[in-house]
This record gives C-alpha cells, sequence and structure tokens, in this order.
C-alpha cells in the first residue's frame, strides 16, 4: 500500500521536473537576442565608427 504512494509521487514529481525543463526551453526561444550577441554587434558598431 505504500508502495503505491512513493511511486504516485515520485512519478509526480518526474513530470513535474519535466514540465520545469520544458517550459524553461520555450522561455528561452522567445528571448530575440542574448546579451552576449547585444554586446558583439555593439563592438562591431563601434569599429565602424572609428
Amino acid at each position: 500500500m505504500v508502495m503505491e504512494y512513493v511511486l504516485f509521487f515520485y512519478m509526480l514529481g518526474l513530470g513535474l521536473v519535466a514540465y520545469i525543463f520544458y517550459e524553461m526551453d520555450e522561455r528561452s526561444k522567445e528571448v530575440s537576442r542574448t546579451k552576449v550577441e547585444h554586446n558583439k554587434e555593439q563592438w562591431e558598431h563601434d569599429l565602424k565608427d572609428n
């Protein structure tokens, strides 16, 4: 009887972790550009000015 509860919460936890990683992946795709890309563009822009 106790084993069923342990298995249930274990599977629930795995599902929750998988969902959190899925959401993090989706949100990372929504970001248009990273800070590194922005800094690189700024650096290239500054080189053109000189």
